[in-house]
């Protein structure tokens, strides 16, 4: 049985369904900020694919509601051909959100009170609503897409085996993830880069191992246990 756990508990489909109210969370959340008083700091990775989108020429909701289908039908196809079955443990989900949580609490002993995304007001709800989605974009941009573009780039180029190739990728998405927290308002300061990147090494590493659902949440749920300890 734990064998099984941690199988499927690491597959797209599992990731999809324990992430999905997050998401839905944290969209909800972004359109109830943009029509309150005062100026907010959306989160960075976010604003990037809007921009992306946008800069295409795209409507942002059109794009997202074709890339939610098509992400969702690829996560169908894969978890029929590799699992042969479509079917969900609830009691899984429950020790997902669990496993979540010790990863948090052990990124929270690594970090200390870093906050991983920047905190753009003194409003509790709305912060935890920004860390809500700093776990699913940063996960999605810097662990989904960027270790996957460099694993595949480097077992290429250098004809590396997977564990060496995975090693050397994770090592490229940490440098970036920890640079990425200094675009804006923040300076560069070698401390805070050293602590992300070695909190973007545990990301990475986690994700290659358990996936990006347990990564997501465990992300996002530092961000809070730091809000709370802040405030």
């Amino acid at each position: 049985m734990i064998k099984d756990y941690f199988r499927k508990s690491s597959s797209p489909l599992y990731s999809f369904i324990i992430t999905l109210p997050i998401f839905l969370i944290y969209e909800l959340g972004i359109f109830w900020m943009r029509n309150i008083e005062f100026n907010y700091i959306q989160n960075g990775a976010d604003v990037l694919i809007e921009q992306t989108i946008l800069k295409l020429g795209f409507d942002v909701i059109y794009v997202s509601s074709i890339i939610f289908l098509f992400i969702l039908l690829i996560i169908i196809y894969y978890q029929k051909r590799h699992f042969n079955s479509l079917s969900i443990s609830r009691p899984y989900l429950g020790v997902m959100f669990l496993e979540s949580m010790v990863y948090a609490s052990i990124l929270f002993f690594l970090m200390g009170n870093l906050y991983l995304m920047d905190a753009s007001t003194n409003d509790i709800y709305c912060n935890m609503i920004l860390s809500l989605g700093a776990g699913i974009y940063e996960e999605l941009i810097f662990r989904v897409l960027l270790i996957y573009i460099s694993y595949q780039s480097i077992k290429f180029l250098f004809r590396l085996g997977k564990f060496s190739a995975n090693f050397y990728a994770v090592i490229f998405s940490a440098i970036l993830f920890s640079l990425f927290h200094f675009i804006g308002a923040e300076s560069f300061n070698q401390e805070a880069f050293a602590v992300r990147f070695i909190a973007g090494i545990f990301l990475g590493s986690l994700y290659v191992q358990r996936g990006f659902g347990i990564t997501a949440i465990a992300h996002s749920f530092y961000d809070i246990f730091v809000i709370f300890l802040l405030t």
